[in-house]
């Protein structure tokens, strides 16, 4: 009897180490956040990148000409998503239309299909914008586009200040997230950090992302990921590999594929 006990005990030590005892949310929120950061941060590139280049309509002022700024940010769409002829823009004053049909950009950002509208607005020299969707599908997921932000320039380098609630409907019932993106004219390289919270069902977390670094085409080669929820805090690094660690309060691991472009 003592030596069944002692096998009992074993397979209970076994057991807890190989199997995590927190729900999956908490893992799969460390892997999706930074997708959700990728996204915004690639629509808000197309967008701004170019920013300075052709938005002002009176280099004296540099007071931003709202409609010509919409009507060049519909033109260049096929710029930033593949295949060709699958993002269709148009303008209407400072408000863009788009149209995607099975469209890859950067950053995460794959398959997108649905419709999506951007306002522009301007504040002071500074460009600001809001975006939001309808029967978006992202990634095989039902995506929610809402976001909004301002963007500024210094020279070659542009920064986007944004909130978002973007997110997959199917993943998380709500996101509230504030993040900043930073890049060189032109690179196709951004750097990412911002803090948040999502919930689903009874569950809540609150994550935060740093110095999350991406280019298109390539795996995330640097960043770190802390999502809090009730027990203690799930951790990922990112080193371009393209898998990545999710790391338990507890120490127990799960491993993700990453849909690296």
């Amino acid at each position: 009897m003592k030596r069944f006990k002692a096998v009992l005990t074993l397979m209970a030590v076994v057991f807890t180490g190989c199997y995590s005892t927190y729900d999956p949310y908490y893992y799969d929120y460390a892997y999706y956040d930074p997708y959700y950061y990728g996204y915004d941060s690639y629509y808000a590139y197309s967008w701004v990148d170019p920013y300075g280049t052709y938005y002002y309509s009176d280099p004296t002022t540099q007071a931003i000409d709202l409609n010509a700024a919409a009507a060049s940010i519909a033109g260049r769409a096929n710029t930033y998503f593949t295949p060709a002829g699958c993002a269709v823009a148009t303008s209407s004053g400072p408000m863009v239309n788009y149209t995607f049909t099975n469209c890859d950009g950067a950053f995460g950002l794959m398959s997108v299909s649905g419709t999506a509208q951007l306002t522009l607005s301007e504040s002071n020299g500074q460009l600001g914008f809001t975006a939001n969707s309808t029967d978006l599908n992202a990634g095989g997921h039902p995506y929610i586009l809402d976001l909004n932000g301002t963007a500024t320039r210094a020279g070659t380098q542009r920064q986007v200040a944004m909130t978002s609630h973007s997110r997959a409907s199917d993943q998380v019932d709500s996101r509230d997230a504030q993040m900043t993106v930073t890049w060189e004219e032109g690179s196709g390289c951004v750097t990412m950090n911002g803090q948040g919270g999502s919930t689903r069902g009874g569950m809540t977390t609150n994550s935060t992302i740093t110095d999350y670094r991406r280019c298109a085409n390539q795996c995330p080669t640097a960043g770190k990921v802390s999502v809090e929820g009730p027990s203690g805090v799930f951790t990922t690094e990112f080193n371009g590999s393209s898998t990545v660690e999710v790391k338990a309060p507890n120490g127990h691991t799960k491993n993700y594929d990453l849909k690296c472009q």
